[in-house]
């Protein structure tokens, strides 16, 4: 009985282990698993703080994917592994060529999210897409907005 109880719990920390690293990790996996199958990774935008206030310089990242089956963008924002936890309000959002002021493709500030924000899509084939995202975590903001990346 006392073999399997150290079985069971290096079973145990065994599958903590992979889980934290699903979480602070996001690789071409995740998108399989957030955005859904048939996306290819893109690139990764570096989510900094906007004032000369303490706290990392790097708040988190907006990872970007494709399908080149749908044509749909995806991105998913994930603070760096210093705020897991301390971060609040993430967002992300993906905007085609022919986005509308208040007509926002899958950009929601307001929502209160922790640990990611996202899957959001924009359908832009052929196109150049603008990346946004941010978060705060204690008294920092951090944001990105990158315009006319990812051009297919």
């Amino acid at each position: 009985m006392h073999a399997l109880k150290r079985i069971t719990a290096a079973a145990t920390i065994g599958l903590a282990g992979v889980a934290g690293s699903i979480v602070t990790a996001p690789s071409a996996n995740a998108a399989t698993s957030l955005c859904g199958s048939g996306y290819s990774y893109l690139g990764t935008h570096a989510i900094k703080r906007d004032a000369s206030s303490g706290g990392p310089r790097t708040g988190g990242h907006v990872y970007v994917y494709y399908s080149s089956q749908t044509g749909h963008n995806c991105a998913i924002a994930r603070p760096v592994p210093q705020l897991q936890g301390k971060a609040r309000k993430i967002a992300v959002g993906l905007h085609s060529p022919t986005f509308h002021r208040n007509h926002s493709d899958g950009y929601n500030p307001w929502e209160n999210y922790h640990q990611w924000a996202g899957p959001v899509y924009v359908k832009a084939p052929h196109s150049c897409i603008t990346v946004v995202g941010d978060l705060s975590a204690g008294h920092n903001h951090y944001s990105v907005s990158r315009h006319g990346v990812h051009c297919a």
